[in-house]
């Protein structure tokens, strides 16, 4: 049996894009591409000129945390908009080290629900802090 050239073209296709969603985020972290170091974060937004969206989350975290990776960081529209406007950086809201010196930096609580900030390359909020958004309603 001989099998189609354009049979297998659009199989290694379907398997690259299949791939591209395949990563090793905690599910907590949903699908973003997301980088963790706020040096390099800060140096790719300086050389961009997009701000950085910090996600402070509890890694591995309760159901909640869970839900919000699950449902939330994961819908493709969602992670095409924050890995092409914003430099997205995680930051483990319970671990040590350099996560703890960030959390200790933004003066986060440990071990919170999720909380993301947004700033510019110069370390300054672009927008005010707020957690606890559960809701499309302000």
């Amino acid at each position: 049996m001989k099998i189609s050239p354009l049979f297998i073209n659009m199989g290694m296709i379907l398997f690259m894009l299949s791939f591209h969603h395949l990563n090793a985020n905690p599910i907590e972290a949903g699908l973003v591409n997301w980088g963790r170091d706020l040096n390099e974060a800060l140096a790719k937004s300086h050389a961009s000129q997009k701000p950085v969206m910090i996600l402070f989350q509890e890694i591995p975290g309760c159901s909640g945390c869970q839900k919000f990776g699950k449902e939330v960081l994961s819908q493709p529209l969602l992670i095409e908009a924050i890995e092409n406007e914003f430099i997205p950086l995680l930051v483990y809201n319970n671990r040590s080290g350099q996560d703890r010196s960030i959390l200790e930096q933004f003066n986060e609580p440990a071990w919170n629900y999720q909380v993301i900030r947004f700033i510019n390359s110069k370390q300054q909020e672009l927008i005010a802090r707020k957690d606890g958004v559960w809701t499309i309603s302000l």
